[in-house]
């Protein structure tokens, strides 16, 4: 059963998350569609490009984020009803992953861990796999 501590560390989450240069990053990741593996290997080769620092900071935040439940750090159930950008997040890398396997790095594995034993994460993750087609 989740805690009252648990469901504070969920909205300090979310404070960190409207952060400006955060929603920035997020905002990034979220929209954008690679359109060669070109495109995916400058991205991620290149650390003084923006892209790169918003590539690394939407993913890593919530990789931090899961890596709190993962440890038991936070209540699973609560996390999984809070956590829908960061299953999109690591769906979309899986995909960015299969469309450009030679050039496409980044993974999340404390999402796909999550993922793998939840099963509200399971739904989550399926719904927004449909969106990648």
């Amino acid at each position: 059963m989740a805690s009252t501590a648990d469901a504070q560390l969920i909205i300090q989450l979310y404070d960190l998350r409207r952060e400006d240069v955060c929603r920035k990053a997020r905002a990034f990741f979220a929209g954008w569609t690679p359109g060669s593996a070109e495109e995916t290997r400058c991205v991620l080769s290149d650390w003084a490009r923006q892209d790169n620092a918003f590539v690394r900071q939407a993913t890593s935040y919530w990789e931090m984020a899961f890596s709190f439940v993962n440890t038991g750090a936070v209540d699973e159930a609560l996390f999984a009803k809070n956590c829908g950008e960061g299953i999109l997040f690591a769906v979309k890398c899986q995909w960015l992953k299969a469309k450009f396997p030679d050039t496409w790095t980044r993974t999340m594995a404390e999402a796909e861990a999550f993922i793998a034993r939840n099963a509200e994460a399971q739904k989550k993750a399926e719904m927004f796999r449909k969106r990648f087609g």
